[in-house]
């Protein structure tokens, strides 16, 4: 009786699977390595960065052949992972002494495309969530976010960033982020969440004080889920392409396992779908 030889195993670590953006991505990468004849190894940090650096130790000492990393660090340490172990960085790029190909979105340029296209709606007081990272550090989504409201005129004002603290189910810390926001009586026209998730936290917090979307407020989501186009009001999305995104990097693994040069930063662009919570 013959046995085949066991497949190579390929680490996949993202923030959570409690997300339909980082779910989808595990999926289509792990789907895209087993096609391509490894085992992937799906592993979630909680949104923990401790438990990030213990998953690619994990996977380091478990030998596996490559990984790719949805990392929410601000930097890879030095001596985490062996220096020959191919690694790609998928959506999120940590500083590293090392080069790391990177495949991502342009978040900077994505969240400028949805903050023009609010300010041309009419709104001046955008509220912006743009999501937990487990190492705080500037986001490219602030940055655009300010950078289009400064091309219009409008003075970026900090307490319009609202950054949650990743303890809480994203629509709980959402909604309570909204609610202290509105208790303050400072005006809002418009919000621009991290997901779809936060999207439904953002309608239920505004519903508690009879605001709603899009007549008092309009709404803009990261990640366009499914669930974006089921809603009622279905919400305007920015889609980030997660197959592609996850396709991408592991052509970009592979090419590194076969010992070729690869680009330093892949870009996968993002579209704005528009729908009724903005019209």
């Amino acid at each position: 009786m013959s046995h085949s030889l066991p497949r190579p195993l390929i680490g996949i670590v993202v923030p959570t699977v409690d997300n339909a953006f980082f779910s989808s991505l595990a999926e289509h990468a792990g789907r895209c390595l087993f096609e391509k004849g490894f085992t992937p190894l799906m592993l979630s940090s909680g949104n923990h960065a401790e438990t990030e650096k213990e998953h690619l130790r994990s996977l380091a000492a478990l030998g596996v052949s490559g990984i790719l990393c949805v990392s929410g660090l601000s930097a890879l340490p030095d001596g985490l992972l062996p220096e020959d172990l191919p690694l790609v960085w998928v959506d999120r790029q940590p500083q590293s002494r090392r080069e790391v190909p990177c495949v991502a979105n342009d978040d900077r340029a994505a969240m400028a495309e949805a903050t023009d296209y609010l300010i041309q709606k009419g709104c001046r007081h955008i509220l912006l969530l743009p999501g937990y990272l487990a190492e705080m550090r500037r986001s490219p989504r602030v940055q655009g976010y300010e950078e289009a409201l400064s091309r219009h005129g409008i003075e970026p004002n900090p307490a319009y960033i609202l950054h949650r603290a990743g303890k809480e189910p994203t629509e709980t810390e959402t909604g309570r982020l909204v609610r202290s926001i509105l208790a303050r009586g400072l005006p809002v026209d418009a919000i621009i969440t991290s997901s779809d998730r936060a999207a439904f936290g953002v309608v239920t917090a505004l519903h508690e004080v009879g605001l709603y979307v899009p007549e008092d407020v309009r709404l803009i989501s990261f990640d366009n889920s499914p669930y974006s186009a089921m809603a009622s009001p279905a919400v305007t999305a920015l889609d980030r392409r997660p197959q592609e995104l996850a396709e991408d990097a592991c052509d970009r693994l592979l090419a590194l396992l076969r010992g070729e040069a690869v680009p330093s930063r892949t870009i996968v662009p993002v579209s704005l779908i528009q729908r009724d919570s903005t019209r």
